[in-house]
């Protein structure tokens, strides 16, 4: 228990170079932790073939979400790894733009990426004001909170959830 109230713990409370735990998973397999992802992700993945993507066209970012998303550059520079993936994948494929898939609170994770990688250093990643336009040819968000989350709130007190995939382990 000790080790998950330290993972848990809100930076408020402490530093960025106080937190031993990092949650900093990179590549296709970082998200298969969560199955609520792994919903989304996995079919995904699998049926990408079909349509000309494969793995090794393919990048999975992960953040920790306990930092604010200026924070995760800072510490990790997960805002400066994703634009240079970005970058080698178009450099990698002809020149043609990436498609973007953001999940849930990545929609607004990228959101902001897309702001920070067009602004000047040292706050921005000095891309300059046609760098999205030249690298992504487009974005398809799936789940982002751009209203909050009043359905999952509102969910928990009333118990309805006939419209969410719920997990069973098999236990009985």
């Amino acid at each position: 228990m000790d080790r998950y109230l330290r993972v848990e713990r809100s930076w408020n409370e402490s530093t960025i170079e106080d937190n031993e735990i990092r949650i900093t998973a990179q590549g296709l397999i970082c998200n298969y932790v969560s199955y609520g992802s792994s919903l989304l992700q996995v079919p995904v993945l699998f049926e990408s073939p079909r349509i000309g993507y494969e793995e090794k066209t393919m990048y999975m970012a992960a953040y920790d979400w306990r930092l604010s998303f200026q924070n995760t550059e800072v510490r990790d520079q997960t805002l400066s790894r994703i634009k240079s993936n970005i970058e080698l994948m178009v450099a990698t494929n002809g020149g043609n733009g990436v498609v973007v898939i953001p999940h849930s609170m990545g929609v607004l994770y990228f959101l902001h990426f897309m702001k920070w990688v067009e602004a000047p250093p040292p706050m921005g990643g000095g891309g300059g004001p046609n760098w999205c336009e030249n690298h992504i040819k487009a974005v398809m968000n799936i789940g982002g909170p751009f209203l909050g989350v009043p359905k999952a709130v509102a969910g928990l007190f009333t118990s309805e959830a006939k419209d969410v995939a719920v997990a069973s382990s098999g236990i009985r």
